[in-house]
């Protein structure tokens, strides 16, 4: 199973035609305080556990890798620092300039877009048994 998450369009936007539609329409999409930029963080933190356990998400920027306006599918880059804190130590180390890679699609009927990572998730101790 992959990271995935969808962000609800509520028939704001216009489906974008070239790039920078579709980098004017993620700029609003994960900006401060909006919802989508919170499902994001969610997602790279979910992302990151098994390999660092608990972290803090930061300073996010989005790249388009490709956008294909004919089929609404795309892949973007996402650059982002982030913070992890060591509870037995009490030190805090800081992972700047982390990326990962997340596939799109847009899907006009239902007005939403919906984003998946790259990275099967992991699977745990627990499947084992």
């Amino acid at each position: 199973m992959q990271e995935q998450f969808t962000i609800d369009l509520s028939g704001r936007f216009s489906l974008p035609e070239t790039e920078g539609d579709l980098m004017e329409m993620l700029g609003y999409l994960f900006a401060p305080a909006q919802s989508g930029l919170t499902a994001f963080i969610s997602a790279l933190q979910y992302e990151n556990k098994t390999k660092f356990g608990p972290s803090q998400i930061s300073n996010l920027r989005f790249y388009p890798v490709i956008y294909e306006p004919a089929t609404l599918t795309g892949r973007i880059r996402v650059v982002y620092d982030m913070q992890l804190t060591f509870g037995c130590e009490d030190t805090v180390k800081d992972h700047l300039n982390q990326h990962s890679y997340y596939n799109f699609k847009f899907n006009p009927s239902k007005l939403c877009l919906h984003f998946e990572s790259d990275l099967p998730e992991a699977p745990s101790a627990a499947d084992e048994f």
